[in-house]
């Protein structure tokens, strides 16, 4: 890898340099921006792994997003769904209640009708019995 290169080619130019008194300080400098190197690289691969990481996580809660987006979109059209029955249901109230009170009015006159047919009938009843037909009655 360029980074077992870097390495083995670092070690030749500090072993070239241990023996050699006035580069000290360049070799000792060399071998600081070595370390510090090596530190940057193992940072870029565990921010490389953290992306990674990150990006799966992404893609999961995006997915997960998605389907609740989708949910909520079912709910709606059930909401929907749901309120037009109750105002189908509250017409039919409606029409029922209307119904009834009809029914109502109309077993009422049907009721004052069969008091007023009763009372023909029982004045009819009485007139019959006094020889009058009910021909001559209407």
């Amino acid at each position: 890898t360029p980074l077992e290169q870097l390495e083995k080619e670092f070690q030749e130019v500090v072993s070239e340099l241990v023996g050699d008194q006035s580069l000290e300080r360049f070799r000792l400098e060399y071998e600081k921006l070595h370390r510090a190197l090596k530190q940057s690289h193992e940072n870029e691969k565990r921010l490389i792994k953290k992306v990674r990481e990150l990006t799966t996580e992404i893609v999961n809660n995006a997915g997960k997003v998605a389907t609740a987006l989708k949910l909520s979109e079912e709910d709606d059209v059930t909401i929907e769904g749901l309120k037009k029955q109750i105002e189908r249901a509250w017409k039919m109230v409606g029409a029922s209640h209307e119904k009834e009170v009809k029914a109502n009015e109309t077993i009422q006159k049907l009721k004052a009708e069969i008091t007023t047919l009763s009372r023909l009938v029982e004045k009819g009843a009485g007139l019959i019995g006094q020889g009058n037909t009910v021909e001559e009655l209407i």
